[in-house]
């Protein structure tokens, strides 16, 4: 069990992620509703508009790196963090205002405006995916600093836990701010429930990222021989591409970040498929399909929440995601059998066991990820894992819906059972070969490369 400390640490430090989970629903659930329902702009330009966030995931290895170096009043972290928020809350504020401005042009029936105000919004956002990066990126690294690797697992569960709270917390508080819009449909209602909620909500969650990370970094102790005074600039860690070069001194290095994109790539896949399985397969309306989500993130909250505690402390991360992989791929395997018998009770019990053994899997990853680093560049490794998990995430999304039309194309149609039971046994596929493959990963030997690496590099300077 963990100590006291660590456990109102983990819930101090867990504000920051539900911070970033309720803002998730605010611009991809209900911006992107609104966009395309209630405001008719084409679900392409919504779609370009709202995922620009995304494109810009590169910059997490740059904003991990500079974090490394920064010694701002011996603070390496915190300023990027709390920076990256103010940034990301008024950006989240300009988009929402940019929304409406989309929504006036949709109502007045001016097609090019509302084309080139998407254009507008798309850049917002990729400020925003890039104010994301500033801030979370130094958060992961500061993970790492303030814990110590017997520690992590269970941060892990509690920090990543409350980034599914704060999705639910931010799905029924936006509800609530959005007020009699959610029963009244006129287009004037919306306006007005997305304008209180676009002034509250970047409030709130700057306030909560302050509460989560003011006071937690202890400040580095000035060392003559490799720093200046607090407030100087004479960083001991080497610049960004000395830093990319030192990542290649474990070949783990190359090999963790293939096996982590296809681990993201493979727990993804289902993901722009799911909802229309349930609609095609077993004739569920538009709101049930809905809220299948819910029971797949139930179990993957009890996944992330408990493995943590129960079992990488027991397995180690490496044998936990396999046993991780191994739950998802079978679960996915009853999804499909379900799908076969046209049980839906079978379905629904199957979504939840697949979600738990993909929470498993995701702790043990993250495990992993804060285990492969090293103090000096934590922030460049963590941008390195980030930058995967992000890209193999987009492109697995997509995957799914081009390899249901492609084999739909072959055996008669995308809406068939057999088109998306072969996405299903692929991604089960791809899981379980995840988790055999991350075995490998051997964090000791890992370390002592690193060190290893830098003590050639102290050396080479003084030559």
């Amino acid at each position: 069990m963990p100590s006291l400390r660590l456990l109102l640490l983990s819930i101090r430090l867990g504000l920051f992620q539900a911070c970033l989970g309720g803002l998730s629903v605010l611009t991809l659930g209900i911006f992107n509703r609104l966009l395309i329902n209630e405001f008719a702009v084409p679900a392409g330009l919504a779609a370009l508009a709202l995922g620009a966030q995304q494109l810009v995931a590169f910059t997490r290895v740059w904003f991990g790196q500079r974090s490394d170096r920064c010694r701002w009043l011996g603070l390496r972290r915190t300023p990027f963090i709390v920076v990256g928020a103010a940034a990301f809350c008024l950006l989240f504020w300009l988009a929402g205002r940019t929304v409406l401005w989309v929504a006036e042009a949709s109502q007045a029936g001016d097609g090019p405006a509302v084309v080139g105000r998407c254009l507008l919004l798309a850049l917002l956002f990729l400020a925003y995916g890039t104010a994301i990066s500033a801030s979370a990126t130094p958060f992961a690294a500061l993970l790492v600093d303030v814990t110590e690797e017997r520690e992590r697992p269970m941060l892990v569960s509690i920090v990543w836990t409350m980034l599914t709270v704060g999705i639910v917390v931010g799905a029924v508080l936006a509800s609530r701010f959005l007020g009699s819009a959610c029963a009244d449909a006129s287009l004037p209602a919306m306006v007005a429930g997305v304008e209180r909620l676009i002034r509250v909500a970047p409030l709130v969650c700057f306030g909560l990222v302050l509460t989560a990370v003011l006071g937690v970094e202890r400040p580095l102790v000035a060392d003559a021989g490799s720093t200046q005074a607090a407030g100087g600039a004479a960083p001991a860690e080497p610049g960004f591409w000395r830093s990319l070069r030192l990542l290649r001194a474990d070949p783990q290095v190359g090999y963790f970040f293939v096996v982590l994109c296809l681990f993201t790539f493979s727990l993804f896949l289902q993901e722009s498929v799911l909802e229309p399985y349930g609609g095609s397969v077993f004739g569920l309306s538009v709101c049930e399909t809905t809220r299948l989500n819910a029971l797949w993130g139930m179990g993957t909250l009890l996944g992330i929440g408990s493995t943590g505690f129960l079992l990488v402390p027991r397995l180690g991360p490496q044998r936990t995601a396999l046993l991780g992989g191994s739950l998802a791929a079978t679960f996915l395997l009853l999804i499909v059998v379900a799908g076969a018998l046209g049980s839906e009770a079978l379905f629904r019990a199957g979504l939840v066991l697949f979600g738990y053994g993909a929470g498993v899997c995701t702790n043990a990853s993250l495990t992993l990820m804060l285990s492969l680093t090293s103090p000096r560049l934590a922030g460049t490794f963590l941008g390195v894992w980030g930058l995967a998990q992000a890209y193999a995430r987009g492109i697995g999304t997509v995957a799914g819906g081009g390899l249901l039309s492609l084999v739909g194309g072959v055996v008669g149609g995308q809406d068939t059972f057999a088109a998306y039971a072969s996405v299903f046994v692929l991604q089960s596929l791809g899981l379980l070969l995840s988790g055999l493959l991350l075995l490998r990963v051997d964090t000791t030997l890992f370390q002592q490369r690193i060190e290893q690496a830098f003590a050639r590099l102290a050396a080479a300077e003084l030559d």
